[in-house]
């Protein structure tokens, strides 16, 4: 790991495995609320109250109940559909570690929030999960990667949270803030990074602690699960506060291959959201404690990313910055190595600093009205449609793989199967040229994981039957995504964005191919 000792020793963390936080189960009908038109008219007075701290509200003084300047009051969110939606997502600065909650008033508020949601660790945090189940959020238990001092820590996720929570029950009229949380600490984004690589998109998708594919799976069943219960998701913004563990790199790599390595996680992310128009917030490192050439290198990719073309969703946070909620400025230049926003550590953020993160956040949103991208609902364009494969096996159809029925046992009769030959594949027709959004595979279950090992999704607008893989492969017009370990039992989420008309999969090495259910998620306007 790449953490430096904290002020105060995380002595009461704990192991994500060790937390088996059973949550609240939320049903649609019981998330709606009918609030009376009164509040409507008198939500300001007492929305201002709020803003300025009131003592009633939280006897208790706190930044994390001060939000900053921004009427929530009038925002204008539909509150029968619109379901706001925060991502947040890095390592231990997005974690809160060393930004203990000490508060009286935030850990008691923490417990019992009835305005936002949250993805308990049970039962979200699953590998290939095919669905998500929001329940009422809380501070503890809520993130899927590693909680600091059991969940009690400052960070953008739970600071929002506590937010929106007091904002609603001082009267303005907003829906449920829906929190995605995944962050765990010290981890990095590239191979190189050896056992703390759990955000590099090719780490076997197999294993509980693969962060990307667990993020991708987590996003994609979470947006749906509010759809079908009638909701309209809008995501207000990603945050990716990650950084440390490039920055600490012994070996020195260039602007440029950090630069990469960040756009290989974060593009499938924006991906799998099926958004744009929302802003993804980075985080400029100010940190001394790592050596300069890594670093530098670190800084120079971040900012290359903010500093991208219009249309550009990357906007870049700088710690230096940092205000407190009277408008003094946090950063010391001179106050090596804490610089008035680090711990003693010189490299986790302080309360005050975590608290104006969360402040950039609430001001997008409540000053720059910028309230959310609206998420547009999918449908599963494969489903019933004309599928082929490389080989027949005793008769077995390809259509299996389309016929609705996830069951992925071989005794279930909905598994397709090809022979055992080079590179076998299997193609469905989806009938006209549709824009993806992503890709569910659902393998077979009750054995055989050699059959879905190290594999393409190809997408192309024209029919593939017939060309060799070389060809394939060299053809600029088709999309190849290459995962190199085996499929999850249950679902794997491919982000894809891009247009096409036949979705293959194809295995790389010799051996037979068999799939329960491939879905393939298009828009629905």
């Amino acid at each position: 790991m790449f953490n430096r000792p904290s002020a105060r020793p995380p002595a009461d963390g704990q192991d994500p495995s060790s937390l088996g936080n059973t949550p609240r189960q939320h049903s649609a009908a019981a998330g709606r609320r009918t609030r009376p038109h009164a509040r409507l008219a008198g939500s300001l007075a007492t929305a201002v109250t709020l803003l300025v701290g009131s003592v009633a509200l939280n006897p208790t003084p706190s930044n994390a109940s001060t939000p900053p300047a921004g009427d929530p009051t009038r925002a204008p969110y539909d509150l029968t559909v619109d379901a706001p939606v925060l991502i947040v997502l890095g390592q231990s600065n997005a974690v809160g570690f060393g930004a203990y909650m000490n508060d009286a008033a935030d850990r008691a508020q923490c417990g019992s929030f009835s305005h936002v949601k949250g993805l308990n660790r049970q039962p979200n945090l699953a590998v290939g999960a095919t669905a998500a189940t929001w329940s009422p959020y809380t501070c503890r238990g809520t993130n899927l990667g590693y909680e600091f001092n059991n969940g009690y820590s400052y960070n953008v996720a739970s600071v929002t949270a506590l937010r929106w929570e007091r904002a609603v029950n001082a009267g303005a009229a907003l829906p449920d803030l829906n929190v995605i949380h995944v962050a765990w600490q010290g981890q990095g984004t590239q191979e190189t990074d050896g056992t703390s690589n759990r955000w590099w998109p090719d780490r076997d998708p197999t294993q509980a602690d693969s962060l990307h594919q667990l993020t991708l799976n987590t996003i994609g069943n979470a947006l749906r699960a509010l759809q079908e219960a009638g909701k309209r998701p809008r995501v207000i913004g990603m945050h990716w506060n990650q950084w440390e563990a490039e920055a600490a790199a012994k070996s020195t790599v260039s602007a440029d291959h950090v630069q990469q390595a960040f756009l290989n996680v974060l593009e499938p992310l924006r991906t799998i959201t099926g958004t744009t128009g929302y802003p993804v917030f980075l985080y400029r490192p100010r940190t001394t404690v790592y050596q300069q050439v890594p670093t530098q290198h670190v800084v120079e990719a971040l900012t290359g990313l903010a500093a991208r073309p219009a249309p550009n969703p990357y906007t870049l946070i700088d710690p230096a910055d940092a205000t407190s909620p009277t408008g003094t400025p946090l950063f010391q230049s001179s106050a090596a190595p804490t610089y008035g926003i680090f711990n003693s550590d010189g490299l986790h953020y302080t309360r005050a600093a975590q608290e104006w993160f969360a402040d950039r956040q609430w001001k997008t949103v409540f000053t720059d009205g910028l309230y959310g991208a609206p998420v547009t609902a999918t449908v599963n364009a494969a489903q019933g449609r004309p599928a082929s494969q490389s080989s027949t096996w005793a008769g077995v159809s390809a259509a299996r793989a389309v016929d609705g029925n996830i069951d992925g046992t071989w005794p279930g009769g909905s598994v397709s199967r090809t022979s055992t030959e080079p590179q076998a594949w299997w193609q469905a027709d989806l009938g006209a040229t549709r824009t993806i959004r992503d890709v569910r595979l659902l393998r077979r279950t009750d054995c055989c994981d050699a059959q879905i090992t190290d594999f393409s999704l190809v997408v192309s607008a024209t029919d593939l039957t017939g060309r060799s893989w070389a060809d394939i492969a060299a053809d600029p017009a088709v999309k190849r995504i290459r995962i190199k370990g085996t499929a999850p039992k249950q679902q794997l989420t491919i982000p894809v964005g891009s247009d096409g008309r036949f979705v293959r999969v194809q295995l790389t090495g010799t051996d037979f191919l068999s799939l329960a259910e491939v879905k393939v998620d298009t828009s629905t306007n």
